[in-house]
């Protein structure tokens, strides 16, 4: 569903990781700009793999998903380098304005490409 809702907001989606093991790996071969990880996978939970991914990516926008708002784990996520999150179950509007956000936010971040 969100590959929908991102490509129907002209993101392109370069791929999908079936795990957090998987997810990393994807990342150190694609490197892509945005990267959402979800909180709860298999193999390598998303506040494990987000450390190892900013590592890869540090100029990357990443973007949790979680299935819950508690606190802790929101906290913890964006201490570890997550720049946002999006709260399940999602609407399409919400996902794409936080993706809108972040996107200007990762451009305005980056001087090759704001023209500089």
């Amino acid at each position: 569903m969100l590959k929908i809702i991102l490509r129907d907001g002209k993101f392109e989606v370069i791929s999908e990781a079936g795990d957090g093991l998987e997810g990393v790996q994807l990342c150190q071969q694609l490197q892509p700009d945005m990267v959402l990880v979800d909180v709860i996978m298999p193999k390598l939970n998303g506040l494990d793999a987000l450390p190892e991914i900013r590592a890869i990516l540090p100029p990357a926008t990443i973007i949790m998903v979680t299935g819950n708002e508690d606190e802790d784990v929101v906290s913890k996520a964006m201490n570890l380098g997550a720049n946002a999150y999006i709260v399940k179950p999602f609407n399409s509007a919400s996902v794409l304005e936080t993706m809108q956000v972040a996107r200007q936010k990762f451009i305005l971040r980056n001087p090759a490409l704001r023209g500089d």
